[in-house]
């Protein structure tokens, strides 16, 4: 068992910086700082769509792998090591928040292969459709980051500042469930820009706990920070 334990504890850990390695070079490369806003005419979209098209395609595929394909398996992980109901509500939702980045991805995917040739108005209507998928991802991503630090808290998992930063996550996700204004603080363009990036840090907090897990058979000079196996062998 704790050898089983371990090895869930590095693939787990290296899932989970993944996605934010993956996230972090996504931007850059898809500029996807510059990304226009709600209140962008379909002309400029078409223009800017144009103009970066390979990059973005490449940040489709980027992100695609981090939250479609990494992000479950970690809290997969985080089931198998944590244990219970609240476990498992985490996991279901990362699911969940899953297939609707995908959805949005989709909406990302077929304006940047689309384009130069996409009209104005086409572009707009994929672009809303990217945005508002990317908020709506938002919804299920509470009751997850919320599931997850409960379980943590009871097994004492992660350390409380992890916990905390969990939780404002966790409000960050609820203010972008709720932004789809065309413009403003409010606006899919808004403090909603923030939710991913945010959730990679906490990845890397998640990954970096879990790469302080010793290995079985591995002296420790004291508590660690992460105790799944405990959690584990309840369950």
């Amino acid at each position: 068992m704790q050898i089983a334990d371990a090895r869930i504890n590095r693939l787990m850990a290296l899932a989970a910086l993944g996605i934010a390695v993956l996230y972090i070079a996504s931007v850059p490369i898809g500029t996807l700082t510059g990304l226009p806003g709600g209140d962008a005419s379909g002309a400029t979209i078409a223009r800017f769509i144009g103009e970066h098209r390979g990059g973005i395609l490449a940040a489709v595929v980027l992100n695609g792998i981090a939250w479609c394909t990494l992000m479950p398996c970690v809290f997969v992980g985080l089931r198998a090591l944590l244990g219970g109901t609240a476990a498992t509500v985490a996991m279901i939702c990362a699911a969940v928040e899953a297939a609707i980045v995908g959805v949005a991805l989709t909406f990302g995917a077929v304006l940047a292969y689309g384009a130069p040739d996409l009209g104005p108005q086409l572009a707009k209507v994929l672009m809303d459709g990217f945005d508002l998928g990317t908020n709506a991802s938002a919804w299920p991503t509470v009751p997850c980051l919320l599931a997850l630090v409960v379980a943590a808290r009871r097994s004492g998992a992660f350390s409380r500042p992890t916990l905390a930063f969990a939780g404002l996550v966790a409000l960050l996700h609820a203010i972008t469930a709720v932004s789809f204004a065309r413009s403003g603080a409010l606006s899919p363009s808004g403090i909603a820009v923030a939710g991913p990036g945010a959730f990679a840090i906490l990845m890397i907090l998640v990954g970096a706990a879990l790469l302080r897990r010793p290995l079985a058979g591995e002296a420790t000079d004291g508590p660690a920070d992460v105790a799944l196996t405990a959690s584990a062998a309840r369950t």
